[in-house]
């Protein structure tokens, strides 16, 4: 690999362009690079004409890349503006997401022996504050305001 690299290094700009060129013909992966190599020639070519490249489509889909490799182009998210900003949509999907996962964590905590346990003792411990209630309740109470039962 390390003689590739030094045989391509002693090449010209010109050269090494139209090796480029020539590699990634055929290429959809390389496909920019490809644009690039030849735009960088047209230009050289006819210098006073400015040269553009052609416009990638909004929805084009990039080829299937070999395993590690990015793909040459990134088509922009839907969910955020050209300049990076996440949408309203993608933030407010973003925080109903959010919302979502935390109540069901609640749920699924109810689910566990432990949330059941949980669970169990907040209500024993209810049970028993009202029932603490009561009795303090009937102790105040004056004997006039109690029920007469069978004298």
């Amino acid at each position: 690999m390390s003689d590739l690299v030094v045989q391509l290094q002693a090449l010209t700009d010109d050269e090494l362009l139209e090796v480029v060129r020539s590699a990634t013909e055929g290429r959809p992966a390389l496909a920019a690079v490809h644009d690039a190599a030849a735009v960088h020639d047209a230009a050289v070519v006819h210098p006073a004409e400015p040269v553009a490249a052609e416009p990638v489509p909004a929805r084009a889909q990039p080829a299937p890349a070999s395993p590690g490799v990015l793909p040459a182009t990134q088509l922009p998210d839907a969910d955020y503006t050209t300049g990076g900003v996440p949408t309203f949509g993608r933030v407010r999907e973003k925080i109903e997401q959010r919302f979502g996962t935390s109540v069901g964590a609640g749920e699924l905590d109810q689910d566990t022996a432990a949330g059941k346990s949980l669970q169990e003792q907040w209500d024993a411990r209810e049970k028993a504050g009202h029932d603490r209630l009561e009795q303090i309740r009937r102790s105040m109470k004056k004997p006039e305001d109690q029920p007469k039962g069978n004298e």
